[in-house]
């Protein structure tokens, strides 16, 4: 393989991996927190499947020239990390969570679906049984926006305080961590054409639920792709290397 091409495949896949992982991990916040039994069981195996997504995808990277899994997950800075701001956020409440989730599901399935089209067969080959599990996490959240959305008048006006919450904090979520031409050249959509796909399946949805639609997304205040980060970043990293700190050079 090239190396341009082998460099533009590792920055293509990190924000994947990051993404992931730290989706997985706000998920393990709600551990014991779900709003029923039922519900926190459902949690737990969704986020088990986002951290084994990008295990797989951190294993990728390795076999491309990154470093082990391990180290890229507890050893990068904040300003390493590419993931999205939008998934470093604060859970919140049940809401605004059942919101930023339903908006992430919906990008990554379409980001997956992208995906498909690089020329690059580990990969390929490993998103079929992610397409499969992220399946099942779309539809988990959209019957949840549909149960909150006609759950009556509290209901209801939780999940319009978190979509006013969390909509601004969209913007950096489209975007590939990549150049126009590499984008290009891995026969991937651009940022705006990820976005403007994402609102033709968003905004029917709203109106399926009489949701007001707070209008596109606004431009991005931090860019995380860039490693433009929010501080909630830097203090989910501190509580998740916490314990492996205590004794660094232990094998994990």
């Amino acid at each position: 393989m090239e190396q341009a091409m082998q460099e533009a495949l590792i920055r293509l896949v990190t924000p994947i991996a990051d993404d992931e992982w730290i989706v997985g991990h706000r998920g393990s916040e709600w551990l014991g927190l779900a709003p029923e039994l039922e519900e926190d069981l459902a949690f737990s195996s969704i986020h088990q499947d986002e951290m084994g997504h990008a295990l797989f995808f951190y294993e990728l990277l390795h076999a491309l020239g990154a470093p082990d899994p391990d180290r890229q997950v507890y050893a990068r800075p904040a300003e390493a990390w590419r993931n999205a701001c939008f998934v470093e956020m604060p859970n919140g409440d049940w809401a605004a969570t059942v919101v930023r989730r339903y908006c992430y599901e919906v990008f990554d399935r379409l980001r997956l679906d992208a995906l498909t089209a690089v020329g690059f067969p580990p990969l390929r080959d490993g998103l079929k049984k992610i397409q499969r599990e992220e399946a099942y996490h779309l539809k988990h959240f959209q019957l949840w926006m549909e149960l909150l959305a006609n759950g009556g008048e509290e209901a209801r006006h939780r999940l319009d305080a978190a979509l006013a919450a969390v909509w601004p904090t969209l913007p950096d979520l489209f975007g590939w961590g990549l150049g126009e031409a590499e984008t290009t050249a891995l026969g991937l959509p651009s940022a705006r054409a990820l976005k403007d796909a994402w609102v033709r399946e968003v905004r029917p949805r709203f109106e399926s639920w009489h949701l007001s639609w707070p209008n596109d997304p606004p431009s991005a205040s931090w860019n995380g792709r860039e490693g433009a980060h929010t501080p909630h970043l830097s203090e989910l990293l501190n509580t998740m290397r916490a314990v492996r700190e205590l004794a660094p050079d232990a094998p994990w």
